[in-house]
């Protein structure tokens, strides 16, 4: 579907699609609400849409690098409602250091894959420092767990991943804890969802 100027296509992501409902159906049980809420890594928006309509009394904050701007724009022109904030500019590895906003939770799906091992520890450096005590990270995707690959489906798809870039690929679940750990957060819930993802909560701690 094409926005109204007609110039720059609608950008669709189908994972979304298919992962949203699981997805909100863990956000209804976890989440307290009213809370500020900074997705990292919205993509095409589609997400931060159908998550803030949903949840009508949370602030969703998006980012991204640039180039992703445009396209979650052209999403957020048809919400209807005032709770979408426009993307930040968001990269990580570049200039996470440059976001000092405090946010109650930090949401991020499919992304600590693509991005290089260095960078996923940036991510969770990021999280702690914006994080109050009681906030949580809520980290959606495939992961590896005790280092062995959960499904056959999830193997090919990390050789996918480093074919196309020798630093991407999933990410060992214990190894994320430990990252979690050292910047001042425990493992809250781990939740099995469909297609070989899971969906990692972490607390953030009172002491560190």
């Amino acid at each position: 579907m094409n926005n109204t100027s007609g110039m720059i296509e609608r950008p669709d992501a189908p994972p979304t699609q298919r992962n949203k409902w699981p997805i909100l159906e863990i956000l209804n049980k976890e989440l307290t609400v009213p809370a500020d809420i900074l997705e990292i890594g919205s993509g095409t928006g589609q997400h931060a849409i159908f998550f803030a309509e949903k949840f009508p009394f949370i602030e969703w904050f998006t980012s991204d690098v640039n180039s992703n701007h445009a396209g979650i724009n052209i999403w957020l022109q048809s919400y209807k409602r005032s709770n979408i904030r426009l993307p930040i500019n968001l990269e990580i590895g570049i200039n996470e250091e440059n976001l000092t906003t405090n946010f109650d939770h930090v949401f991020s799906s499919n992304t600590s894959h693509i991005m290089s091992f260095n960078n996923v520890k940036k991510m969770f450096s990021l999280v702690g420092r914006l994080l109050p005590i009681g906030g949580k990270f809520y980290l959606y995707g495939p992961f590896k767990i005790n280092d062995d690959f959960t499904s056959k489906s999830n193997k090919d798809f990390d050789d996918i991943l480093k074919k196309q870039s020798p630093l991407m690929g999933l990410r060992d679940i214990e190894k994320l804890d430990m990252l979690a750990n050292e910047e001042g957060m425990t493992k809250y819930k781990f939740y099995d969802m469909p297609a070989n993802n899971y969906f990692s909560i972490w607390r953030k701690n009172e002491f560190i």
